[in-house]
């Protein structure tokens, strides 16, 4: 127990203005909390915004509309928070890296991100 309170002690605290703005210490964006249903391989996200590979791998380490576990791990961007920054939204993917899903502007991204993924899965819109 005294071991996990000097690591405790050491690690850097998080202000809660923070986290609430979906910052960690450094000021980087956290990345947004993704169900598993709201993930997208890369080549879905380059075909729904348009741009490269390299434009979503900046996108999601700039802006946390992805997450990657690990150096060799595939790169999982958030199809909610992808439609958010192609529209420019910033304050609603703010508000959606702090968990606020409930709140209207959110919620309307994570209905039509069902929808625009509905629609690919049935090879609408090609």
């Amino acid at each position: 127990m005294k071991q996990m309170a000097e690591v405790a002690s050491n690690a850097p605290l998080l202000l809660v203005d923070d986290l609430a703005r979906g910052r960690d210490e450094h000021g980087r964006p956290v990345p947004v909390p993704m169900l598993p249903s709201e993930v997208i391989r890369i080549e879905t996200a380059m075909y729904l915004a348009g741009v490269s590979d390299k434009t979503i791998r900046d996108w999601a380490h700039r802006d946390g509309i992805g997450r990657q576990a690990g150096k060799h791990s595939p790169l999982q961007v958030s199809a909610p928070a992808l439609l958010m920054k192609i529209d420019g939204q910033a304050a609603t993917l703010e508000r959606f890296r702090a968990g606020e899903r409930e709140h209207p502007a959110v919620a309307f991204y994570l209905k039509r991100s069902i929808a625009v993924l509905g629609a690919l899965a049935r090879g609408e819109g090609r």
